[in-house]
């Protein structure tokens, strides 16, 4: 993932600063901190087969979802500020086959011990490492993740009127 961010060549990229928060009546307004982190981690099984699709389901899939739910859940200990873990909808509002998750970090460095070293992580690795090689080249799965270093003055995060548990309001609680 380095490797993709130009900057991380020449900047380890560590946090700078804190995360800030500006209270103005209900809305409330936060800045993070130098070198926070999004991820955006996705999944489509839209050109899987039945065989591959029921082994996603069975296989891989209860593990994303319990990596997810751990960031969501408990993620802030190990520098994880906020998580979701999603469904695309179509035009009708109705699920596809596509989901990602989204979280923001840290930093680099939170993400890649996550990543790294975690339990949660490892089960969602092997298992999709596992998919992967029972299906080889024939595999229809398509998996992607996007990873962005904004600086502080690229992000602005609004809430109003919304509880403390809210998107990234969870790092104020």
């Amino acid at each position: 993932m380095r490797g993709r961010i130009p900057m991380s060549q020449t900047d380890p990229l560590y946090p700078d600063g804190e995360p800030k928060l500006a209270v103005d009546g209900p809305v409330r307004t936060i800045v993070l901190h130098e070198n926070a982190c999004l991820i955006r981690s996705g999944e489509d099984l839209t050109d899987t087969g039945e065989t591959e699709r029921c082994f996603y389901m069975e296989q891989v899939e209860p593990m994303l979802q319990a990596g997810m739910q751990f960031l969501c859940d408990e993620g802030a200990a190990i520098g994880c500020f906020e998580s979701r873990y999603m469904r695309v909808l179509d035009e009708r509002n109705r699920p596809t086959d596509r989901t990602f998750g989204m979280s923001w970090w840290r930093d680099l460095s939170a993400l890649e011990e996550w990543a790294a070293g975690h339990p949660s992580h490892l089960k969602i690795y092997g298992s999709g490492m596992k998919h992967l090689s029972t299906f080889g080249p024939e595999t229809r799965l398509r998996l992607y993740h996007e990873v962005t270093v904004p600086a502080a003055n690229e992000q602005r995060f609004v809430y109003v009127g919304c509880h403390d548990r809210t998107g990234l309001l969870r790092a104020f609680g």
